[in-house]
């Protein structure tokens, strides 16, 4: 496992570099995002004129920006025909993903419209601090899951436990190992130069998050068997330019217009295992949902945060 996710200079004098470019292309466009985050702002727009802002910055998106509100914990990128608009009670979580030359940055950041709810965000913010004031080389991933739950427990809400951290590989965004929000029985060991989103979720609700019936955003799995004629050209069209990085219907529905095909062909790829499906992920209703997230390398005694 080390050869596949440690950052090896001899291997790629640039691959610390390219993470470093991506961490800091996402860490600005986190804050370009969340300064639009207000109230009366329509989500499309501001989703929109971010990913074009990283697209110019020479990096790529290495999945679209999510916005999920309230009891949402991820996987809403607004449709091209999107009406949301940014109310005054919102809890906003903003996911922003970028690569350059496949090599990621992971980060997000929780806006809370009414400012009703400063300890939710404080519990995922604080947790994310507390994980990464323990990650270094050696350390098992069950230490760090400890650090967030016992955090987040201890502003009174319950960490979501089927959410957590995840490694990263080069155009791989959740590349085998995860960091779940919930010390368990398992556990792996960090080594010196892994690349790792870690993301704490704090609830007011149940801390288990389900999928909803809502779906914006898939990846390519590979090709598969199919007599849909706009379906087969979709294949070829997410092989050449998404590789293994999910995208949004949006991003699809600019080269494929006729909206009624688009999405006969979309169910069918799902269908057929060409295409994986991300629905809106959920907690209870009336729940809300803070997040925070930062990605970092992992070092000898400590890490570095990248975004």
């Amino acid at each position: 496992m080390k050869e596949d996710f440690e950052i090896n200079e001899e291997e790629d004098p640039q691959k610390f570099d390219k993470y470093i470019t991506a961490g800091k292309t996402a860490a600005e466009a986190l804050n370009k995002a969340c300064s639009m985050v207000k109230i009366g702002k329509n989500a499309f727009q501001l989703v929109e004129e971010v990913e074009s802002w990283i697209l110019k910055q020479g990096c790529g998106l290495s999945f679209p920006i999510n916005i999920s509100i309230n009891n949402q914990a991820a996987h809403y990128s607004p449709h091209k025909d999107d009406e949301l608009i940014f109310g005054e009670k919102d809890v906003v979580k903003v996911d922003v993903g970028t690569h350059f030359e496949g090599f990621i940055g992971d980060t997000a950041r929780t806006v809370d419209l009414s400012n009703e709810n400063g300890k939710l965000i404080e519990a995922s913010e604080k947790a994310l601090e507390n994980a990464l004031s323990v990650i270094k080389a050696g350390i098992g991933s069950h230490e760090i899951s400890k650090e967030i739950e016992d955090t987040i427990k201890k502003f009174g809400f319950k960490p979501v436990e089927n959410l957590g951290g995840h490694l990263l590989n080069q155009y791989e965004l959740h590349a085998g190992y995860t960091i779940p929000n919930v010390q368990g029985s398992e556990s792996w060991e960090l080594e010196e130069g892994f690349a790792i989103a870690i993301e704490p979720f704090a609830s007011t609700g149940k801390g288990y998050v389900r999928e909803g019936h809502q779906t914006e955003i898939f990846s390519y799995e590979g090709h598969a068997l199919t007599r849909n004629q706009i379906a087969r050209k979709l294949m070829d069209y997410a092989e050449e330019n998404y590789t293994s990085l999910p995208f949004a219907e949006r991003w699809l529905s600019k080269e494929f217009t006729n909206n009624f095909q688009l999405k006969l062909a979309l169910r069918e790829l799902i269908k057929i295992g060409s295409f994986k499906a991300y629905p809106v992920l959920k907690d209870d209703t009336g729940s809300l949902i803070s997040q925070a997230e930062k990605t970092i390398i992992v070092e000898k005694d400590s890490c570095k945060i990248i975004t």
